[in-house]
This record gives C-alpha cells, structure tokens and sequence, in this order.
C-alpha cells in the first residue's frame, strides 16, 4: 500500500510540474486552493522577514525557509530545509529527500520518504538543541537547585534531616517506597478528581485541586533529591573541624547538587557530538531519576514514621 499511496503522489507531482512548465510559469496556483498552496518547479528560498499565504511545494529541488511558511512545507525530489529563523507553522515533507531542520522551528509532522529511509515524527516548534543552549540550560538548573537547596536546608531543614537519615540507612526500601508512590500517584489523582466532582462546588474547584496535587508532588520530589544529594555530598566531601554544623550540611549540600549537574553539564558539552551526547544524557536522565525516586521514597517513609511521634505529644 505504501509504493502505491507514494507512486502516485509522484505521478501527481510530475503532473503539476507538466502543466506549470505547459504554461511556461515557474510557480502556479493550485485549482480550488489558488490562495492557500504555491507549487514551485525548481528550488525556492522563502527569505527571512517575509510571509507566505499558505502552504508551499517545491518539485525537483530544495525548499529553503529562512521566513515564515503559514501552512505545510513540502518538496519532491529534494529537502526541506528550515535555517535558523525559519518557521514552518504546518506539517514538513520531503518525498526522496530530507527535512532538515537547521535552527528553525517546525510545528507539525515532520515526514521524509527515500528509497533508503522513511521518517515520520511530530515537532511542537522545538529548535534542536545546541551546545551553548544545553549548557546554559544546565547551569541555569544548577544556580535554581543550589537556591532552593539554600531554602530548604535554612527552612525546611529538620524535614530535610529525617528524609537524609531514611536514605542513609535504608536506601534500598526508599527506593521501593518511591516507584509504589509514584505508581500510586496516578489512582489518587483520579480519585481526587472524581471525589471533587460529586458536588457541584467541588467541580469548580478541579483545577485548583489538580494543580495543588502536582505542586505537592513536585515538593516531595525535590525534598528527596535534595536529601539524596546530601547523601552524596557526605560521601564525597570531607568533614572539617573548622566549619559550624550549618556550614558543613550547606557543604554537603552544595557538594552532592553539583556531582549531579556535573552529569548534565558533561551531556551538555557533547550536544555537537549526537551519538555521545544522546547517551550522555540518558546516562545522567538515569542518574537522577534514580535519585528522584529514591528521595521521593524517603521522604513518604519519613513523614509516615513521624507521625505517631506527633500524636503521642499531642496526647
């Protein structure tokens, strides 16, 4: 079905570029789309700063797109390039050619067919990545981390201390704890959500309950990591007589948070190599993730074990 469905797209194409060449035009008008779709035989450059009315086709050679391209990029017989400062707002294809996207932006599905190569992927306007764009990406993360590390640690600091001590001592059922409760994470939001909606007052609120569920779980998340980089930064850094016990746990802190961006910063610094850096960064995606889970776990652990300590002063 495949050779059949791209045969006669071919046929079409060259029919178009017969009768634009019957005309002795270089660019027509597609019939009943005249405002919307340009065909071009030969290449074409869409140059920067300017706007096309709708979807552009080139056949027998490469579509540029340095501007904007208000609907579909697609050539036959040649690549889609899209340079950097170039948007395609629609879909691009490329029938035997490439779509390359050079530091432009392609909202839609990026399709490209030859004869050694079928590609079909969905782009949300994302630029592809760029050395100095990972690595500032990766600092920016470090000085917010190292911030909130700064917060927690002054404010939140006894939290941070138990969830420490749990990873310290049972790594192991901290992270079990941490896939349970990430698992159990979906049900409750569904049951938060169908709770909610039972009384017309509540359906209002589902946003707002939705949106402090996830604010919730993005705390715990970073309580865990924090208390998992501190963990980290024990083992690396060495106690010092000379520091206070606040200086030496901002020590281990600061230590534990830049051993795990050192991870990212090493993946970011590879973006020009795609192989390496690919696996860079699943290398430190794995990293922590692990540590997430692991923290999240120990943090749950903690809180459920402070809990009697509480009742019973209360009583």
């Amino acid at each position: 079905m495949r050779p059949i469905l791209f045969g006669a797209s071919l046929v079409m194409a060259a029919t178009i570029a017969h009768e634009a060449q019957g005309q002795g035009a270089s660019a027509v008008r597609l019939r009943g789309i005249g405002r919307y779709a340009q065909v071009t035989t030969g290449s074409l450059v869409v140059p920067a700063g300017t706007t096309t009315s709708g979807s552009v086709m080139v056949l027998k050679g490469n579509l540029d797109v340095y501007g904007n391209v208000d609907g579909a990029a697609t050539a036959v017989l040649g690549d889609v390039i899209v340079h950097e400062g170039g948007r395609v707002r629609g879909g691009a294809v490329a029938l035997m050619g490439h779509v390359r996207n050079e530091g432009g932006s392609i909202l839609g599905v990026i399709k490209d067919v030859g004869p050694t190569h079928n590609r079909s992927t969905v782009s949300f306007g994302g630029r592809p990545r760029t050395t100095i764009g990972s690595l500032i990406a990766s600092i920016i993360w470090l000085v917010v981390l190292l911030l909130v590390g700064t917060f927690v640690l002054f404010f939140l600091g006894d939290y941070l201390r138990r969830a420490v001590e749990v990873v310290t001592n049972e790594t192991g059922r901290s992270l079990f704890t941490g896939l349970l409760g990430g698992l159990a994470s979906i049900p409750a939001l569904i049951a938060l959500v169908v709770a909610m909606a039972i009384t017309i007052i509540g359906v209002i609120f589902i946003p707002i309950g939705v949106a402090a569920f996830f604010i919730a779980l993005s705390g715990i998340a970073i309580l865990g990591f924090l208390a998992v980089a501190q963990v980290a930064g024990i083992a690396i850094a060495r106690k010092t007589t000379t520091e206070t016990p606040a200086g030496q746990e901002l020590q281990f802190l600061y230590t534990g948070i830049l051993a795990f961006s050192v991870l990212w910063i090493i993946a970011a610094l590879f973006t020009w190599f795609p192989v390496v850096g690919a696996i860079l960064r699943m290398l430190a995606f794995s990293v922590t993730f692990v540590a997430v889970v692991t923290g999240f776990g120990a943090v749950i652990l903690s809180w459920w074990r402070s809990r009697p300590k509480k009742n019973a002063v209360a009583v």
